[in-house]
Parts: structure tokens; C-alpha cells; sequence
């Protein structure tokens, strides 16, 4: 028997889908265009106890997917709505909320279709062989290898992101700078090598 289809989708593999920043993602679900999800732990609402996969208010969650600068790497939820019901509810235990990384935010494959069929996504031409990549990389990467031999290995994985996206804001023919979460995802495997933590 053939495996289910995939239920559900990160907003990182939904940005890698349709060629764009997460934050564009966010962006329009924060416009109510689509349904974020995530998985929580059991937390109470008042006299009501919650768990499972409820609705998140991405727009309150923006602070991890920005644009110019380095994005929070973790928010606090702080409202979440159970399926099948239309109002918030507020998480009072625990008191700050529920943490929650951006990678933790999902969106069912069943409304994921029903947006890229209402705007005809799927009929869209695949990039031709050979076209120009969105973001020169490997500018980038010759001019970190120098950068990173004259001045040695920054202090954090956070500054070595901000390094590259300032170098991106500065040699950005088209002006368009891949966000904090692209730029970091490129670069975790260089990262943990430049700090001996990755292993054969």
C-alpha cells in the first residue's frame, strides 16, 4: 500500500515551492489569505485545556520572518485556536505563552492547493535551464571566504548572517536581498564546520 500524501507543509518548504522569501509566505497569511497551523503541547485557556494542532495569529509571529535585519529565532504564542471553532482563546498557563520557532508553523496540503489553484500556481512554466540564479551566491561566497580568512570566524551564527545580508544589500544588482531564514539555512552546514561541530 502506497504511503498518504503529505498532510502538511512549512512555511520554508511552501517559500522553496513558489520560488519566494518565507516572509512573503507570512506575509500573506497574515493577510488572511492562508491558515497557519502548529502542533502545541497542552496549555489552559481560562478553564479550557488545549493540545494538539490549532490555528496561530501569524501576524503576530512577523518577528520571525523579516525582511532587512535578523529575524527572532523563537516567538511566544500567546493565542491559538482549536479546530472547528471561529474565536481566539487566550493560553493564561503558561503565563508567557507557548515558544514556538518558525520551522513549527505549518499549513494543510488540502488549503496550500486551494490557493495555488485559485491563482492558477500550478500552470506556471518551470524556470528554463540555465536561468540566472534570484541571488549571486557565489559572489558571496568567494567574498565570505575572503572575509572570513582575513578576519577569522565571527562570535555568532547571527552575526555571521548579518554580515552576508549586509553584503547582499550593498552588491544587489536587482535590489532584492534573500531574508535572515534563507540566508542562515545556506549557511548552517558552513557554520558548523567553521565551529568544529559537524561530524563525518
Amino acid at each position: 500500500m502506497p504511503l498518504p500524501p503529505v498532510a502538511f507543509y512549512s512555511i520554508y518548504e511552501i517559500a522553496v515551492r513558489w520560488g519566494c522569501p518565507p516572509a512573503d509566505v507570512a506575509g500573506w497569511a497574515a493577510a488572511g489569505h492562508l491558515q497557519v497551523l502548529a502542533g502545541i503541547p497542552p496549555v489552559s485557556c481560562g478553564e479550557e485545556t488545549v493540545a494538539g494542532l490549532v490555528e496561530v495569529p501569524i501576524a503576530e509571529l512577523m518577528p520571525m520572518f523579516r525582511r532587512i535585519g535578523p529575524s527572532d529565532e523563537q516567538a511566544w504564542l500567546r493565542r491559538v485556536m482549536p479546530p472547528g471553532t471561529k474565536n481566539w482563546l487566550k493560553v493564561t498557563d503558561p503565563p508567557d505563552g507557548v515558544p514556538i520557532r518558525s520551522s513549527d508553523l505549518l499549513l494543510s496540503a488540502g488549503s496550500l492547493q486551494q490557493f495555488e489553484e485559485e491563482r492558477d500556481l500550478l500552470r506556471r512554466p518551470a524556470s528554463t535551464v540555465g536561468a540566472s540564479p534570484r541571488y549571486d551566491w557565489d559572489s558571496m561566497y568567494a567574498w565570505l571566504t575572503v572575509l572570513l580568512f582575513e578576519k577569522g570566524v565571527p562570535d555568532t551564527q547571527t552575526a555571521l548572517v548579518s554580515l552576508v545580508q549586509d553584503w547582499f544589500v550593498q552588491n544587489s544588482k536587482s535590489g532584492e536581498v534573500p531574508d535572515e531564514s534563507t540566508i542562515r539555512k545556506r549557511l548552517t552546514s558552513l557554520w558548523r564546520k567553521l565551529r568544529g561541530e559537524e561530524t563525518v
